[in-house]
């Protein structure tokens, strides 16, 4: 992914950031102002009774989307898998996938502007995911994480509620790869074995308040997956190794090389809110 891709997909988040962000405060004055989940009318102005909603104690965010390989996760020789460059360690051999991400968010103060996000998500990349088979074979990987982070809440108890996190995470990473021979067209199968990383998670979006039950979310997310406790060991068996990721300086371990698994997400879902309540404020003149 180009980074003039990537800014202009974070300037799709960052400007209605801009257009919705407000204080969170109320002017009774202006009663009829249709920002909030429900407003119930009691004349022309509706200047004498204004409804609005608490913060929700919980919400449970549940979304899916597509994921963008960077770096070297995003090298493929002309779009496709290529055996040479994987087992030479200078890419993945991936480039696209999709995942899932289920968050729940904890408010941490009455406002409820600033949450305590926990996370699980699973992302699968393919090498034929959003590309053209390959003759040379194929790759695939499962990333299993879990996160723990901070959210700011612009807009609480608003209809729309903007938002931006950070998370750090720990991850399992594992797949498996088919090498196939140009010289015999025989296919080579190498298990990557489950391999332990931390990484981190920043993403931001927008939540849209339904009722106050159920709503919905889309945003972007930045992941590296593997920022942390890289490593490239042998193994007994060539064709069962762990996750190679670490510059191999003797330069005999096959399909050893630095690599990040970095990737941008753009995802979409629904969301669930709990514990959240109307107050209505009496205007008297």
């Amino acid at each position: 992914m180009k980074l003039q891709h990537f800014i202009i997909a974070s300037l799709f988040i960052l400007l209605p950031f801009l257009f919705g962000c407000g204080s969170g405060s109320y002017n009774i004055e202006k009663g009829d102002y249709k920002d909030t989940t429900k407003y119930k009318s009691t004349g022309v102005k509706l200047k004498n009774t204004y409804k609005i909603q608490t913060p929700p104690f919980f919400t449970l965010q549940i979304s899916g989307g597509l994921n963008l390989g960077m770096a070297e996760l995003s090298s493929n020789f002309n779009n496709v898998f290529d055996s040479a460059q994987f087992s030479q360690g200078l890419n993945f051999g991936v480039k696209n996938g999709f995942g899932v991400m289920v968050i729940g968010k904890f408010p941490l103060h009455k406002l409820g502007n600033v949450r305590l996000n926990a996370s699980g998500n699973f992302n699968r990349f393919t090498s034929s995911f959003l590309a053209e088979k390959s003759s040379f074979g194929d790759v695939s990987y499962n990333v299993m994480a879990i996160g723990v982070g901070l959210e700011n809440s612009f807009n609480p108890s608003f209809r729309l509620k903007p938002y931006l996190a950070a998370e750090l995470q720990a991850n399992l990473i594992s797949g498996t790869a088919n090498i196939k021979s140009v010289t015999t067209g025989q296919t080579r199968t190498v298990k990557i074995k489950n391999s332990f990383r931390l990484g981190y998670m920043i993403y931001g979006g927008l939540e849209y308040m339904f009722n106050n039950k159920v709503g919905m979310n889309f945003g972007i997310k930045l992941t590296n997956s593997n920022q942390v406790f890289k490593s490239t060991k042998t193994s007994d068996d060539p064709n069962e190794v762990p996750l190679r990721d670490k510059k191999d300086d003797s330069g005999t371990i096959e399909f050893g090389g630095f690599k990040n698994f970095i990737f941008t997400s753009f995802y979409l879902g629904m969301n669930f809110y709990f514990g959240v309540k109307d107050i209505v404020y009496r205007f008297n003149k």
